[in-house]
């Protein structure tokens, strides 16, 4: 008899019937009836049992919320085989009484579910039909304070504050707005420069695009305002909103953020009225939490990038200094890149150095090419303005105005082509030194506004007003006669005592025999030759040239040499003014000392090279002490590899 109720009460449940389908569920033990029904066919055999209860009018069992298995299947069932009766007899009001009942038990039901499950809970082919019908019964007004919602939107308000990266802020907001609401799908839109709209992000069960509806969006950021349809299909608002027909939309809400650049859209496309005025308040302090939390976030970023900036540029910084740091302390443990071992260069060096430590202006005299500037990055090496700027000019290779501009600076403007400002080199300068070669070819018009930034030591750019303080040590070089300028009115008096308070003279290349040896060394290793041997013959050619360039000359006449020569610069390297009259394999050079302490340099390097720099063996091999081997390297200048410390 169970077996038939069971097979039977689906078609028996019919209203023509009911009367038999009663009485076969009656007869049948009922309780035993239904628990197995429950087991054996699920949801189908609650709702026939729902069917042949209602038929019957034995609601009481259904009614009963303490029993303990599927009540929701229960009393879901119960309702549908009620919304079904009233439905076939054509009630219309009691149908639509049973509707919003049924509807609200159905959307209390999928609010117990996951939210990946509600989705597919609410597409059950006998729920869809309901939730798209009817909608549920409107509050007389709606619950804010008393809603418990708003505890859970606090709980996600900190979830969000403690988020930092954008994309996970995002995503707990979807999630919120998807539990505390409801809805079917929910969609972060932004509106990029162009006002073109884009999904940024989208709930989990959205696959592939996610299709919104662009005008409730864009009513939404024109409004300022959340925006909730009860049913977008029939809305006035959105009758020309052709997204929302394509998409069928039922329900949906938006709520801008961001000052109108952002939204949070939700939608529902089975249910009518899914989103109530309760709804709406809590998406828009959702989508104010969300606003603010980004904007937190992307300061954050931005900070952290310009700290992390910082960091980089300290790092350049600490690195720069410490390489200049490393730099001076060598430039300062270094004997000056003078070569003086004839009794006149000594002399002037030593002068050169007693005076550096002072603030005293110098006057170096000499040759063109004998040094001058050399010596002047001597004194600046060994004075207390080591650590600031060594600039150069020569006054004699620019005309008066260039060179004022190139002293003092200009502004823009201040000529033609003048089309930005300049700073001049006592500005560049300034707590250094600024050597002036040739300063003799300066005109008697520069020399006074020289002087004039010598005794007040401030300047004013060409072409401004504002007069500038300068720290600069001027060191001045000439190889002219200044005394004879001076008595022939042709070099103010004033400027010459300012610049040479002290005098320092070098002697021209011929009178420094003893200087010609390491002379060419140093100049072989700075053009990378070091290693380059130099016949006797050459040395003694060498000796017997005037060198009226001097240094200079010397310089450039190694360089075309080393053109021609291999490993060894013999006499046909040479030029043949050079070699005129010197016959092979004669020295020429009765210099001594001077022979002797080149001889001396070459057997130390010989020995550090061949001992890779232990100073020990080196002294062993010499037949020296250690102490005394150390003595002989600074006194020659070799380094510790056994090369000589380049001029």
């Amino acid at each position: 008899l169970a077996d038939a109720a069971v097979e039977r009460a689906p078609a028996h449940a019919a209203p023509a019937r009911r009367g038999q389908a009663a009485a076969l569920f009656v007869t049948a033990a009922p309780e035993a009836t239904r628990r197995w029904l429950r087991q054996a066919a699920g949801w189908e055999a609650e709702l026939a049992a729902a069917r042949l209860a209602v038929a019957a009018g034995d609601d009481a069992p259904f009614l009963d919320s303490a029993s303990p298995p599927a009540v929701w299947d229960r009393r879901l069932a119960w309702h549908l085989a009620r919304l079904d009766r009233a439905e076939a007899q054509g009630d219309t009001s009691a149908a639509e009484a049973e509707g919003r009942e049924l509807r609200e038990l159905l959307d209390a039901a999928a609010a117990s579910l996951p939210v990946a499950a509600r989705a597919r809970f609410r597409r059950l082919p006998r729920f869809e039909r309901v939730l798209q019908r009817y909608a549920p019964a409107p509050a007389s007004t709606p619950s804010v304070a008393g809603d418990d919602r708003w505890k859970q939107l606090a709980s996600w308000a900190e979830r969000l504050h403690r988020s930092e990266r954008p994309e996970r802020i995002v995503a707990h907001a979807l999630e919120a707005a998807l539990l505390l609401t409801g809805a079917e799908r929910a969609l972060f839109v932004v509106r990029d420069d162009s006002g073109a709209l884009r999904v940024d992000a989208a709930s989990p069960e959205i696959r592939g695009a996610a299709a919104f509806s662009r005008s409730v969006i864009t009513h939404a950021l024109a409004g300022e305002a959340a925006l909730a349809s009860v049913d977008a299909l029939s809305d006035v608002r959105l009758e020309d909103a052709e997204s929302v027909h394509q998409l069928a939309v039922r329900s949906v809400l938006a709520a801008p953020l961001r000052e109108g650049r952002a939204a949070l859209y939700l939608d529902d496309r089975l249910r009518a009225a899914a989103f109530d005025e309760a709804d709406r308040a809590l998406l828009e302090s959702l989508a104010g939490l969300l606003g603010r939390a980004l904007d937190a976030a992307e300061r954050l970023r931005s900070e952290r990038a310009a700290v992390f900036r910082l960091e980089l540029l300290e790092a350049d910084l600490r690195a720069t200094v410490e390489a200049q740091r490393e730099e001076l302390v060598q430039l300062r443990g270094r004997v000056p890149e003078v070569v003086a071992e004839s009794p006149k260069m000594r002399a002037a060096l030593d002068l050169a150095l007693r005076v550096a430590g002072s603030e005293l202006s110098v006057l170096l005299r000499g040759e063109s090419g004998s040094g001058k500037e050399v010596l002047a990055r001597a004194i600046h090496s060994a004075s207390a303005r080591a650590r600031a700027p060594f600039v150069a000019e020569s006054c004699g290779a620019l005309s008066d105005t260039l060179l004022e501009s190139a002293l003092f600076g200009h502004e823009r403007g201040a000529f033609t082509g003048a089309s930005e400002m300049r700073r001049g080199l006592f500005e560049l300068a300034h707590g250094g030194t600024l050597f002036l070669d040739e300063v003799g070819e300066m005109s008697p018009a520069l020399q006074a506004k020289l002087l004039r930034v010598l005794q007040e030591r401030e300047l004013r750019r060409v072409g401004g007003t504002e007069l500038r303080a300068v720290d600069v040590r001027v060191v001045a070089a000439t190889h002219r006669d200044l005394e004879a300028l001076v008595a022939d009115g042709r070099f103010r008096e004033d400027l010459y005592y300012r610049l040479a308070v002290v005098t320092v003279a070098l002697p021209p290349l011929r009178e420094r025999s003893a200087d010609l040896g390491p002379l060419v060394e140093r100049l072989l290793a700075r053009r990378g030759h070091g290693g380059t041997r130099v016949a006797p013959a050459v040395l003694a050619a060498l000796a017997r040239y005037d060198w009226p360039g001097n240094v200079r000359e010397l310089d450039n006449e190694l360089q075309r040499a080393l053109v021609l020569a291999g490993d060894e610069l013999r006499l046909e390297h040479l030029r043949p003014a050079l070699t005129r009259g010197v016959p092979e394999g004669l020295s020429g050079d009765l210099d001594l000392k001077g022979q002797v302490r080149t001889l001396e340099a070459r057997l130390l390097s010989e020995a550090l090279v061949r001992t890779d720099g232990n100073q020990t063996q080196a002294a062993q091999l010499l037949g020296l002490s250690r102490y005394g081997l150390q003595k002989m390297m600074k006194r020659l200048g070799v380094a510790k590899d056994g090369s000589r410390v380049p001029a």
